[in-house]
């Protein structure tokens, strides 16, 4: 296997730990911890905020000093950090602790994907960077997919109270194999990182990143995408357990759902990248975003019937998305600047997912259930689709503009 696959799975078992096994590991346990633990849905509230300002506080942190700290030395922190935190939540039973251990866990997972963005951008060929980075990204469909299995075999024999144990200990033997792999990686002779010129090592202040995403086209839809990602993708799995346990209080439904995200993600990450390579990103991502879009728009119509299919979708968008727009801006800027706007999307993802809990409490508050917000979740998907088909409709114009352009 060649060596920037091998390098996309290792980095796509480090999403396993610091994103897979955080915050929607604690969201698909709530309703079996809630009474154990007296905690309430307003504790799932805050867990949802807390980590959406994490992803934006560790986003904004990789943005300002990704060159300071290499790529190299800040996946090993933050999977270090991620197997120590796991093991912490193992050991906790009070809801604020809780909360707080998986504010940082996901600070690490944003540190995490921007050292991600930043290896693969500098080992991966440049005509596979799309699938690389969406296999890497996937590896929170692999989460995912063994939170469902902890879920449907774990669980009922050893009880919720043994899997942040178990997690933990799959996080260490991670670590211990990425710790190889960066160590593998300075004697590897096929393939070794290109040599950065001085314009490409020079890293974007915050001013030049602020006027790049509000000025120019491909970091300015790369930001509204993230924010829409963050908006319907993370705030429906963060309540996706607690809208089942409306209608399907055995939890057999969500275990069955959490199952198929991540066997989708996992294909998703591989389907969908090598269309991006292969058919152009924009195409990618319309064919991404409408097919989540129409298990939204399922689910929202019926909930217990549909949900696999939403699953499904889901999988089909979050995980191959992240790589597929990374290497969408890898073209027109620098390893670099691609890391540091990378980070800048998580930001708005993080402000999206933010957005997308506090607006989930409220509904529940107000109305004793979560109807509403599914229906809302169902029409931002839909404006997610038109987003990207806008961006397909600039790069055609683009290409129309071009060929005549030629023939004058």
């Amino acid at each position: 296997m060649e060596i920037f696959m091998r390098l996309a799975i290792i980095l796509g078992a480090n999403q396993v730990i610091s994103h897979g096994f955080g915050v929607f590991l604690f969201a698909a346990l709530f309703p079996l911890m809630r009474d154990a633990l007296d905690m309430t849905y307003w504790h799932l509230t805050l867990t949802g905020v807390a980590t959406q300002i994490a992803y934006l506080a560790g986003a904004l942190c990789v943005s300002i000093l990704g060159r300071i700290i290499s790529a190299e030395r800040l996946i090993l922190l933050t999977a270090g950090g991620a197997t120590l935190l796991l093991a912490g939540l193992s050991q906790v039973a009070e809801p604020v602790i809780i909360i707080v251990l998986l504010f940082l866990l996901a600070f690490s997972a944003a540190g995490c994907w921007g050292a991600i963005v930043g290896l693969i951008s500098q080992y991966a060929d440049k005509q596979n960077a799309a699938t690389s980075l969406s296999v890497a990204g996937s590896g929170t469909a692999w989460g995912y997919g063994i939170n469902g299995l902890i879920l449907l075999w774990w669980v009922p024999v050893f009880g919720w109270q043994s899997v942040w144990i178990l997690t933990a200990g799959i996080a260490g033997l991670i670590f211990l194999t990425t710790l190889y792999m960066m160590r593998s990686l300075s004697s590897v002779s096929t393939r070794q990182p290109e040599k950065l010129s001085e314009s490409e090592l020079n890293m974007l202040s915050v001013r030049q990143l602020i006027m790049a995403c509000l000025t120019e086209h491909r970091a300015l839809f790369s930001c509204l995408i993230y924010f829409q990602i963050g908006l319907t993708c993370i705030t429906f799995t963060s309540w996706l357990n607690t809208r089942l346990d409306e209608v399907d209080p055995s939890g057999f439904q969500g275990a069955i759902t959490w199952s198929v995200i991540g066997i989708s993600g996992m294909l998703a990450g591989i389907l969908i990248g090598r269309v991006a390579d292969k058919k152009g990103h924009e195409v990618a991502l319309l064919l991404a975003a409408s097919g989540y879009a129409a298990g939204l728009l399922a689910f929202s119509f019926n909930p217990l019937q549909f949900a696999v299919i939403a699953g499904a979708g889901y999988g089909m968008i979050y995980f191959p998305v992240w790589g597929v727009v990374s290497s969408w801006l890898a073209q027109r800027y620098s390893p670099v600047a691609t890391m540091q706007l990378s980070g800048v999307g998580m930001i708005a993802s993080a402000i999206g997912g933010s957005l997308g809990n506090i607006i989930a409490g409220q509904i529940l508050n107000q109305t004793g259930s979560l109807t509403l917000l599914y229906d809302f979740l169902a029409f931002a998907g839909c404006v997610t689709v038109v987003l990207v088909g806008g961006i397909c409709w600039h790069k055609s114009k683009g290409e129309v503009t071009a060929r005549l352009n030629s023939l004058s």
